[in-house]
């Protein structure tokens, strides 16, 4: 079969241990999920596999988070196209290996939802309802990303054919619906998926992040999962790049002032917190990041610049910035800078501080909300970039922001912070997408000011060439860009 929807369920059995450590992978059968779905164990390794499958380098373990997406950002000396051409035979793999992997688990993900609630009575307290939101805070996530990557910005393009949106497990060509449509899909299972963890009682709404009751503890290592709080971000990420700015606003200051977070301390960072871990409100597990930092990292092409960090400070615009003078590597030997967020070797027993990729995070909140109150509070703009840059080392009074900044300034603000906050995350491509940016920084060693052109059409991926041939496309979609 050669459209993504037919694939057969991959979900995958494994232990669960420790703060986060997901192993002994093993592919199963539909024989073995009708037996999966006949136990509380069975639904949990379920689960637990759709984010083991998330951690795939195609996905989130490379590709979408300090891969792919982060050289399309010209965060690196290597960029991973010429001139933004998707369709070279170096690309085009790595592009349909993203659709095909992420709509793969999006059955998987479906699969747990067919039949978890008429299977409740097998879950002890709330896990069952846990688990329901999780899954659909995942099948919205995933969904949300395919959009931002293979359809065009959202403003001015609501009524566009984009992608499917895949809601039950079964053998159909899901039709590719309106871009508009797509993201009220999404929000629909953002809000379930809200609403059904705050009254299932999550326990991060207890402040409890991480718990350490060792093996099988379902409820544990809330910020490696899909909690009440991610949703809530992600809602405040997905607002914003609908353009609706109210609603933004509103989830990600609620992130801010209600949530268990807290900013990273020197301290914490100088002990070897490079993920900055109080501040993590989602992310991921890969066990198998020391290999792949040693494999890309200590290459040329992930590096930031030349070895005297020239470059690097110009960036980062201050020496004593906690994310330029603890998480960037001057190799100067070998005459460049590498960014060492991913250099993880540091264990404790307290709070889990390696292996861990981030998708959403507290800085990313204030950022949200001050881009947010740009127009009508610029004042409120200022003092969260302020509170922002005064935890990440910056000692100046005004913190670099300028009390009677012009909305202009502002955004300029924001962009800058934003680059430093989310460096190696993936989520630069998408912030210049949704500001229609006609220029991204362009790398030039000796000056961080340098920029490259943007067309319109490098921020939309082509859609892989069997699901042109046999996909439901309404035939009236306007796919050309």
């Amino acid at each position: 079969m050669k459209v993504i929807y037919y694939f057969f369920m991959l979900s995958v059995v494994f232990v669960v241990e420790g703060c986060g450590n997901w192993l002994d992978v093993q592919p199963t059968t539909e024989k073995d999920r009708e037996d999966l779905i006949e136990t509380e164990d069975g639904f949990k390794q379920m689960l637990y596999g759709t984010y083991i499958n998330l951690v795939h380098p195609d996905l989130y373990g490379h590709q979408l988070t300090y891969g792919f997406l982060e050289g399309l950002a010209r965060n690196y000396v290597w960029h991973p196209t010429s001139n933004y051409n998707y369709e070279d035979k170096t690309v085009r793999p790595t592009i349909d290996a993203i659709w095909n992997t992420m709509y793969n688990n999006v059955a998987n993900v479906n699969s747990i939802l067919k039949d978890i609630k008429s299977r409740k009575d097998l879950f002890i307290n709330n896990e069952g309802d846990v688990l329901e939101a999780e899954a659909l805070a995942m099948r919205a996530f995933m969904h949300f990303d395919l959009l931002r990557m293979f359809a065009p910005a959202y403003q001015d393009n609501e009524d566009r054919i984009a992608i499917p949106y895949v809601e039950t497990y079964e053998r159909v060509r899901y039709p590719h619906l309106p871009v508009k449509e797509i993201m009220e899909k999404v929000l629909k299972d953002l809000n379930e998926a809200e609403k059904i963890l705050e009254a299932s009682d999550d326990p991060i709404l207890k402040e409890v992040i991480c718990t350490y009751s060792g093996k099988n503890d379902f409820m544990a290592n809330r910020q490696y999962r899909f909690n009440y709080w991610a949703v809530n971000a992600l809602k405040a990420r997905v607002y914003l790049y609908m353009g609706d700015v109210e609603n933004a606003n509103h989830y990600a200051m609620k992130v801010i002032e209600e949530s268990p977070f807290t900013w990273v301390s020197e301290t914490d960072v100088t002990s070897g917190d490079r993920i900055f871990m109080p501040e993590l409100i989602c992310g991921l597990n890969v066990p198998k990041l020391a290999n792949y930092y040693e494999t890309y990292f200590t290459s040329e092409k992930y590096s930031l610049s030349d070895g005297w960090g020239v470059y690097g400070l110009g960036v980062f615009e201050d020496a004593n910035d906690f994310r330029y003078l603890y998480l960037l590597s001057n190799d100067r030997a070998n005459n460049k800078v590498i960014s060492s967020k991913y250099n993880q070797r540091v264990s404790s027993s307290g709070v889990m501080k390696k292996e861990t990729v981030p998708l959403i995070r507290l800085g990313e909140m204030y950022l949200i909300a001050a881009e947010c109150n740009i127009e009508d509070n610029p004042g409120e703009s200022v003092r969260l970039l302020r509170e922002l840059k005064s935890h990440r080392g910056y000692l100046s009074e005004d913190k670099g922001i300028v009390a009677d900044a012009s909305a202009n300034q502002l955004l300029d603000y924001i962009k800058k912070e934003m680059r430093k906050e989310t460096y190696a995350e993936g989520q630069m491509f998408f912030f210049w997408k949704r500001l229609k940016s006609s220029t991204t920084p362009g790398f030039n060693p000796w000056s961080s000011a340098a920029t490259t052109p943007m067309k319109v059409e490098y921020y939309t991926f082509p859609l892989p060439e069997a699901e042109l041939e046999y996909g439901n496309i309404p035939s009236n979609g306007e796919l050309d860009l």
